[in-house]
């Protein structure tokens, strides 16, 4: 008996299962098309950075990083050169007003003041001697006048008895000597109008000639003072109450004349100095009020300066400070700042979102409720702050963004976040 074989058919052959395969991969292809759709682009989430859109009174406010820096800041620079023998206080410390802080040394310093004292010694023995030789010649010439003072009355009291010898007749004296007396009078009246006037000129000689080597004495004395203050100004000291901030001196190093050798500055007079980029400096104005963090701590101020220079991009604004500093301030402290510029009340804010600009039209990502997928709407824009930006149209309060940057996917209209 002879058995039947049943042939099978080849796979390609049956046309129902080909066709069953195709439309599984079309729909597959179509469901992979729809997700493409819907989602062109995935990030992670925490790789993006969201904010919150809110309503409310907008502050409009500029940032910028600055240091807390003395109001007056004073160099003490040496009055003489020396050499550095001891240095007592190191930058940071807090010193007295009149602290030692610095000694110096110079010899050569040292002999001149001794020399200086002993020529201040000899020109005031000079000066004295001067002095007694004076008063001397004083007393020989008031001597010399007395003694002519004394001929002449005792010449007049001659003359005298002479004329009331005349007058009575009497012939024992001459017409000779009584004339004789009479010349002998006028002549010592005359000398003691000379010696009088002698006297005058020479107190007036004396005197100059004193005040002469007075005034040489005084000059030397000068001479001596100068180089004395040179010698003490070999200890420097502080010239405030305050903190140290530089000593550029090591031991032993020589110190010429104004040469630097600490900067003091007050720790408890204090301003801001903030960087603000130039764009905005010129919303700035005097007056203004400002916000100063110190990382532990807020200070309020207010503007007192702007720079008007631009120095790589940013403008320097000097800032009052106000409220109480707090115990961690002190100079050259790293800060950051925020002066208020306005404020608009009952608007629609958002922190700024990358390379955002005010008053214009820009796409952002908007999420949905799931916070599982962006989508890209255009959204108008306001007054900024360096933080927050105004919206215009686009956006409601509650709405959540994308705030970073986006260029990695910018060119899809929808990403995914996961």
């Amino acid at each position: 008996m002879d058995i039947i074989k049943e042939t099978k058919q080849p796979l390609y052959k049956k046309k129902s299962l080909i066709t069953a395969a195709g439309v599984a991969v079309l729909a597959v292809f179509l469901i992979a098309s729809t997700q493409m759709n819907i989602a062109g682009f995935s990030v992670q989430k925490n790789s993006v950075i969201t904010a919150v859109v809110e309503q409310g009174d907008f502050d409009i406010k500029i940032s910028g990083p600055g240091i807390l820096a003395p109001r007056d800041v004073r160099w003490v620079a040496s009055t003489v050169s020396g050499k550095v023998e001891r240095i007592l206080v190191k930058p940071g410390a807090h010193v007295e007003q009149g602290q030692l802080i610095v000694e110096l040394v110079n010899p050569e310093l040292d002999q001149k003041v001794q020399e200086l004292h002993w020529e201040v010694e000899a020109m005031q023995a000079q000066t004295r001697a001067l002095k007694v030789s004076q008063d001397t010649q004083l007393l020989d010439m008031q001597a010399s006048a007395l003694e002519t003072q004394m001929k002449f009355e005792k010449a007049k009291m001659r003359l005298d008895a002479e004329s009331q010898l005349i007058k009575v007749g009497n012939s024992t004296v001459s017409k000779l000597d009584f004339e004789s007396s009479k010349l002998t009078v006028n002549q010592l009246a005359k000398t003691i109008e000379i010696n009088k006037a002698r006297f005058k000129q020479l107190k007036l000689n004396l005197a100059a000639g004193f005040q002469a080597q007075t005034a040489l004495l005084k000059k030397l004395n000068k001479k001596y003072e100068r180089a004395q203050f040179q010698l003490a100004s070999l200890n420097i000291k502080a010239s405030l109450a305050g903190v140290l901030q530089a000593m550029p001196l090591e031991l032993g190093q020589r110190v010429a004349i104004g040469g630097n050798i600490a900067k003091f500055a007050k720790k408890d007079d204090l301003i801001a100095e903030l960087k603000v980029p130039e764009l905005n400096a010129g919303d700035i104005i005097i007056g203004q009020k400002v916000a100063i963090d110190t990382r532990f701590n807020q200070i309020q101020g207010k503007v007192i300066r702007i720079d008007p220079a631009v120095v790589s991009g940013t403008v320097q604004v000097d800032v009052e400070l106000t409220s109480m500093l707090p115990d961690e301030a002190r100079p050259d402290l790293s800060i950051d700042g925020e002066i208020f510029i306005t404020q608009k009340k009952n608007s629609l804010y958002v922190r700024r979102p990358a390379f955002s600009q005010a008053n214009q039209t820009m796409a952002v990502y908007l999420l949905n409720a799931e916070q599982t997928q962006a989508q890209q709407i255009p959204v108008e824009f306001g007054l900024s702050s360096s933080v927050d930006i105004e919206i215009v149209n686009g956006l409601k309060a509650g709405d959540k963004i994308i705030v970073s940057e986006q260029t990695s996917f910018e060119r899809h209209q929808q990403v995914a976040l996961k």
